[in-house]
């Protein structure tokens, strides 16, 4: 037996109305859906760590949750753990006409050139009519990473900047927009989402995950801050009561310990 099936069986075993686990049988799709994504954000994290362990513990308990949801269908009779590995693999063939259609597969593209024709041919899936091209988007999808979505989607239309460097004047015109908007709240609200859908625009011309990269930003501020308050500890100053000079200076001084390492 290999070790998937005997998961599948472990899961099986789990979900048995007569002896299995009282928690995991009550589960439903809709009860851990959101498991998925907890599950998504700790790999993550553990990716950001730069954490092998931890990255294979995630990557386990993500596949948890595929093999989960394909023991609750199998048991409505809609699909099982195979029905779902089948249909990925017809479909990383089909979106990869480059590397398996024999008539095509020598002709050489870049991974911008794939992302357009993965694109291309997801929505040629869907047959969506043109007038309703986002009536398939995930709504549950965070906002960063819909926005890319929604963004790829127009990119298959010729709807994008060219350069990164527009897209940074775009940012900077959003910017002085927002400004000009602070004496209205609701002004300065889409303003300000505004930006952040242009920030996301760069991440994506610069082949950046937003949300991975603000997972960076908050661990290093996290990794930071720790330093500044053991900082003022030894030098036994009260941080609240240390003034803006004093705390502009301890700030420096952590981020330049950095660079000494």
């Amino acid at each position: 037996m290999s070790e998937i099936d005997k998961t599948l069986q472990i899961m099986e075993q789990l979900r048995d109305p007569d002896s299995g686990c009282p928690w995991d049988i009550k589960q439903t799709h809709s009860s851990i859906a959101k498991c998925s994504i907890e599950e998504s954000y700790e790999l993550i994290s553990s990716i950001i760590k730069n954490d092998p362990e931890g990255i294979k513990e995630e990557l386990g308990d993500l596949l948890l949750q595929v093999i989960f949801h394909s023991q609750i269908a199998n048991e409505k009779g809609n699909f099982n753990f195979n029905d779902v590995v089948k249909g990925l693999n017809n479909k990383l063939v089909r979106r990869h006409p480059h590397v398996f259609d024999e008539k095509i597969k020598k002709k050489k593209i870049t991974a911008a050139e794939q992302e357009l024709v993965w694109d291309t041919i997801k929505r040629n899936e869907k047959d969506t009519n043109q007038t309703d091209i986002f009536s398939d988007l995930n709504d549950s999808l965070p906002p960063s990473k819909k926005a890319i979505v929604i963004q790829n989607i127009a990119k298959t239309f010729d709807f994008d900047w060219e350069s990164k460097d527009q897209v940074i004047c775009k940012i900077k015109e959003e910017i002085d927009e927002l400004e000009d908007s602070f004496e209205d709240k609701d002004k300065t609200l889409e303003e300000f989402g505004d930006i952040l859908f242009s920030v996301t625009n760069l991440a994506r011309h610069l082949n950046i995950d937003p949300e991975t990269a603000i997972e960076y930003a908050n661990k290093k501020f996290m990794d930071r801050f720790t330093q500044l308050l053991d900082l003022f500890a030894k030098k036994s100053i009260d941080m609240k009561n240390a003034n803006m000079e004093q705390l502009n200076d301890a700030w420096e001084e952590v981020k330049k310990s950095e660079v000494d390492l």
